[in-house]
């Protein structure tokens, strides 16, 4: 089988400026549709995750791997973890369509890039499934093994948390979220995490997805409060925190929230850059989202050290997410712009003076034949 999937394999360089590389991947025997997108390998080989989406074109599916990848790298960049920005999306239904033969395939096309870029789980890919693509390649982090860092969601959740903190310490010079009203849109796997931590402390929660009876079991565990996705957006709250998919702040969602500050850890949730000045200047702080959600980032590069992983080290680093938020925050204040372009001049000056570029290869230990690259 697995021969057959590596020969039905095919990689289609697509050429897009201010990209280093984006490929298409086919697999028929397979039903694979992909897209690998490396935005740049300045600071070390590309990172990130594979989300598997049922785009309704692969113009969709190309613009959203393009916004991630590079979003990857300012993730990087900020937190200081030594890679570059990657991404990649499998054209799919992840519950109707995903299959072991689609996650080898993948891992095939992985493979043939020899280390340029590294894969990890994403929406709608479950740490089981990079165990599936691990069997074609050692270019995977985030494995459920003991070699490796497991399901980083528990630390993106914790660096939301932390990120949450921070907005609040900023706004009610206060962090604890004890007596705020908190609403979450979206409960995925860090979505769930997250309102299960806000809930140990003594927020008042607001829950909305698409999955009603999972939104039910979480708010009968939590007292929340449930809305329908629509409103969720809508509602009165203190922090507005995205976590499902992007691009949901823009001209037509910024102007009915009622919120005092945006916290969340879905990705790229502008729309475009300028509509963080809208949000500066309804005077809701923004955290911005490739900051507060790096904690999954952080959590997998420890895997991949020489001296392999330490979830001690890895925790205190996502910890400081919450350090790294208020220095943003300050920027933003005295320079009179908005936080997210704080964030972008902050990433900007480190990948210009390439200030935490990777010196050590990164070691992949749950190899057959442990290698580092």
């Amino acid at each position: 089988m697995t021969l057959v999937l590596e020969q039905a394999l095919e990689l289609e360089e697509i050429f897009v400026p201010g990209y280093e590389k984006v490929v298409k991947v086919s697999n028929k025997e397979a039903g694979l549709n992909a897209i690998i997108c490396i935005h740049t390998t300045t600071m070390g080989p590309a990172l990130g995750g594979i989300r598997i989406y049922p785009y309704l074109t692969f113009e969709a599916a190309m613009n959203d791997v393009m916004r991630l990848a590079k979003g990857m790298t300012y993730k990087s960049a900020v937190s200081e973890c030594g890679w570059g920005g990657g991404k990649s999306v499998i054209i799919a239904d992840a519950k109707k369509q995903k299959t072991p033969e689609m996650l080898l395939a993948f891992g095939h096309a992985v493979e043939k890039l020899q280390g340029e870029y590294i894969c990890a789980e994403d929406l709608g890919c479950t740490p089981a499934d990079v165990a599936v693509i691990s069997q074609a390649t050692p270019y995977v982090v985030g494995l459920p093994s003991e070699k490796s860092s497991g399901n980083p969601s528990p630390f993106t959740a914790w660096g939301t948390y932390r990120g949450i903190q921070s907005v609040l310490k900023k706004i009610y010079d206060t962090d604890s979220p004890e007596g705020k009203t908190i609403a979450i849109q979206g409960l995925g796997s860090v979505g769930i995490e997250l309102a299960k931590m806000l809930f140990w402390a003594g927020a008042r929660l607001i829950l909305s997805d698409i999955d009603a009876e999972k939104c039910k079991s979480i708010a009968a565990f939590t007292g929340a409060g449930i809305v329908s996705p629509e409103e969720i957006m809508q509602v009165e709250c203190d922090v507005f925190a995205p976590c499902a998919m992007g691009g949901i702040l823009n001209d037509q969602t910024i102007p009915k929230l009622k919120c005092r500050a945006i916290a969340g850890c879905a990705n790229n949730q502008l729309l475009k850059d300028s509509d963080a000045d809208e949000l500066a200047a309804r005077n809701i702080l923004y955290a911005p989202d490739f900051v507060i959600n790096a904690g999954g980032l952080i959590n997998v590069t420890q895997e991949l050290h020489f001296d392999g992983y330490n979830p001690s080290l890895a925790r205190n680093k996502v910890h400081r997410l919450y350090d790294q938020l208020m220095i943003i925050y300050d920027i933003a204040e005295q320079n009179r712009f908005s936080t997210h372009r704080a964030a972008l001049s902050l990433a900007d000056y480190r990948l210009k003076y390439r200030i935490g570029k990777r010196v050590e290869p990164p070691c992949f230990h749950h190899a057959k034949e442990p290698r580092s690259n």
